[in-house]
This record gives C-alpha cells, structure tokens and sequence, in this order.
C-alpha cells in the first residue's frame, strides 16, 4: 500500500475546494479505507497541517464560518450572523447562526449554533469563495425570514432591518409548510 505524503493529503483537500472532511470523505479523497484515513487524519493534525474540529473530522482552514457551513451539511450561515456579515446591523450574536434541515446542535467549543428549519425552507443562500474554500451565507431577506420562523426577531426587530420588502414577502409566499400564515402575516408587517 503506497503512503501519501501529509503535503500532498492538504494540497489535495485544498484542490477539491472544501476544507472541512469527515473521516470517510477523506478516505474517498485518499483512496484508502476509512481506519487507514483516520491515521492520516490524526497526522495531519499532529504535523500542524489541519485542525481537529470535532472527533472525526478535520478542517484545513481555521475560520469559523466555513467550518460551519461544511461540518453539517446542509447548512448555511443565517439569522443576525448573516445579517452582521452583509453589513445590515451592529449586533454580535455570542455564536454563529446557520440553519439546517437536521436537528438544532450548539457547538459551544466551536462558537456555532444550528436552528433545524423544514427542507421547504432550504433555499435563499448563496456560496460565497473565502480563502481557499467557500461558505454558504443567507441572502439578507432570507436571514430575516428564519429569523421570523424560528421566532428569534419580534415584529420591532423585523422593522428595523434594512431588507427588501417586497423580497421577504415573495420568500415567505414560497414556504408551504408548519406556520406559512404566520410567517407570511409578519413578512407584510
């Protein structure tokens, strides 16, 4: 069985545009089983080429948000977290925000917290290049409409940030799930 050099592991998780592997996506990065990728794994962080996030997985950048929206997938960075990055409020959230079709986990360690939406409201965000990888951000209109699912804005909240009204209505006429009046009745206010 042919060793991989540690280098060329990185070079090739940096070349397939993701920084953030499981275990088993290194593996299938790697061509070997998955044990044999989990040594690499445990290399890599040993020589300072990768960082260990969680157990079984590693991320070759050391930047929050990209880590986030790759260790859980889907996911992508929402809520005031979105609406901070796009220049559209002052407010820190103590962690970063991302939505997710999977169960709601804060990763206190790491400074992420998921919110679990429903897949019909799995859409407004767009990837976006950092560094040597990409991160997933809510449109600002979409921020604001999980934030009114989710119940994390009030009625002040939503009138106070600067979005497209028209846009938040449009988005909040596509869900169709648990709560559309709801959602629909605060995008108009």
């Amino acid at each position: 069985m042919r060793e991989w050099p540690l280098y060329r592991i990185r070079d090739a998780a940096w070349a397939s545009g993701r920084s953030v592997f499981s275990v088993q996506q290194l593996a299938n990065l790697i061509g070997k089983p998955k044990p044999v990728a989990a040594v690499y794994a445990s290399r890599l962080v040993r020589a300072g080429l990768a960082i260990r996030i969680r157990r079984g997985s590693v991320s070759f950048e050391d930047d929050e948000q990209v880590i986030a929206t790759q260790l859980m997938e889907p996911s992508y960075v929402s809520l005031t977290s979105a609406l901070r990055l796009r220049g559209l409020t002052t407010q820190a959230p103590a962690l970063l925000e991302c939505a997710t079709t999977r169960n709601s986990l804060a990763l206190r360690k790491l400074g992420i917290v998921y919110h679990k939406i429903p897949p019909s409201l799995l859409f407004g965000f767009k990837k976006h290049p950092k560094g040597r990888s990409y991160v997933m951000i809510a449109e600002p209109a979409k921020a604001v409409l999980d934030g009114i699912y989710l119940r994390r804005f009030s009625q002040k909240d939503i009138k106070e940030i600067p979005v497209d009204r028209q846009e938040l209505q449009q988005l909040a006429g596509r869900f169709r799930g648990r709560g559309s009046r709801r959602l629909r009745r605060l995008a108009r206010a």
